[in-house]
């Protein structure tokens, strides 16, 4: 079953993980300090991540604002990068998690159904070119996602521009997104209710700009830009009434406009501390205002470990179409009681251990059928707690195994 929270929360967590990864990188921390190093063009770089996601709350949209909303998940995420030759390389992003949830599981009747477990999978495949006279990066992707009641296919494509040695970097992103859904309804209300379609069409483009300011400080910005069209509710949502006592499924306009506005700031005041911040600032017409603040430190205790506490702050104002449990009225247009779309405060706090010694955790100098050698050259463990104003609560530990083939 589509479940959009879960599914943000995941998302984060997995790619926030290969983020830091990322911006720990040997080559990116040796150009921020003025140095200028030669691509490996033979290194197939792979992340493997997984996590654990784990909630709990009494505000399950599934049974109209009230009951559980138990929930766990698995993740797992596989990540490659093969480099053809110096200009152009082949990218693979795909996966699968494995959730149960007693919330779904009340679609049918309130009781036991096989709502109450699903497994969704992904992949999407990228091609990068460039042009390395003009500092350029030129890339197209397509993908796909399916559950059991849910399919989607993406396409994308995108441009880089660096300038400035390499100090200054302009990113464009525009992707679409077509989804349909195989539209269940809740087991009382079969027959009685009916959409036109279980279409959506979404579609984002994204402007990210980087500064190196100087060899301590580094600055990106970020707008975004998505517009959804199609079925935009969740057929299975119940939402009750104050003024009627039979329930509808909720009900939302068929389309809606999100844009999201980032600062992102890391501070280097010495070679073992690392200061990352972050705010984003959030509009929608669903009159969803929302505000983001995230603050991370890593401390190098060695030359192979490091650990870095963080913290998320979060606060939204709630969507126009919002109302608990019976307070809706029934000759409303739009409703829904999701808490997801409510007015509430979160707070996400962890920390992240990361061992990665000079030479690797583990080698092999020869792989089966091939010259090449292989190096886990890192292991990354993500661990914290999530708590919203209205009652949910939830924890994730991650794991993000960095490997090399050369």
């Amino acid at each position: 079953m589509k479940f959009y929270y879960r599914q943000v929360l995941v998302t984060i967590l997995l790619l926030s993980t290969m983020g830091r990864a990322q911006a720990q990188d040997p080559t990116a921390t040796a150009q921020k300090k003025g140095y200028q190093m030669k691509p490996n063009t033979k290194e197939i770089e792979a992340n493997f991540l997984s996590s654990y996601y784990d909630q709990n709350g009494n505000n399950g949209a599934v049974t109209g604002g009230i009951g559980t909303e138990q929930l766990t998940d698995i993740a797992n995420v596989f990540i490659v990068n093969v480099p053809l030759d110096s200009v152009n390389s082949i990218g693979f992003y795909g996966g699968a998690d494995f959730y149960s949830s007693a919330s779904t599981d009340n679609i049918d009747n309130f009781s036991s159904s096989a709502s109450s477990n699903d497994t969704r999978i992904f992949a999407t495949v990228s091609y990068n070119r460039k042009n390395l006279s003009r500092g350029e990066t030129y890339g197209i992707r397509a993908g796909f996602s399916n559950e059991y009641d849910y399919a989607s296919l993406s396409a994308g494509l995108s441009y880089t521009k660096e300038w400035n040695q390499g100090n200054s970097e302009i990113n464009i992103t525009g992707q679409a997104f077509f989804d349909n859904w195989l539209i269940i309804y809740p087991y009382e209300l079969r027959g009685d209710v009916s959409l036109p379609s279980g279409n959506r069409k979404s579609y984002n483009g994204q402007v990210n700009f980087s500064q190196v300011i100087n060899k301590r400080l580094q600055m990106g910005v970020s707008a975004e830009f998505v517009k959804m069209t199609g079925l935009l509710s969740t057929p299975f949502h119940r939402v009750y009434f104050r003024d009627v006592t039979t329930p509808d499924i909720e009900r939302l306009p068929d389309h809606r406009l999100k844009i999201p506005i980032g600062l992102r700031l890391n501070y280097y005041p010495i070679d073992f501390l690392v200061l990352r911040s972050y705010y984003r600032y959030y509009w929608d017409d669903f009159g969803i205002i929302g505000n983001t603040v995230e603050l991370e430190t890593s401390f190098k205790l060695s030359t192979s470990l490091t650990v870095g506490p963080f913290y998320r702050y979060h606060n939204q104002s709630g969507a126009k179409y919002f109302a608990a449990y019976e307070t809706h009225l029934s000759s409303e247009i739009f409703y829904t009681s999701d808490y997801d779309l409510s007015t509430f405060d979160s707070h996400k706090y962890g920390l992240t251990l990361r061992y990665s010694p000079l030479f690797g955790l583990l080698r092999a100098k020869k792989l089966p059928l091939t010259k090449r050698s292989f190096m886990l050259k890192y292991i990354e463990t993500r661990m914290g707690n999530y708590q919203r104003s209205t009652q949910l609560d939830a924890y994730f530990i991650s794991l993000n195994l960095g490997m090399s083939v050369k």
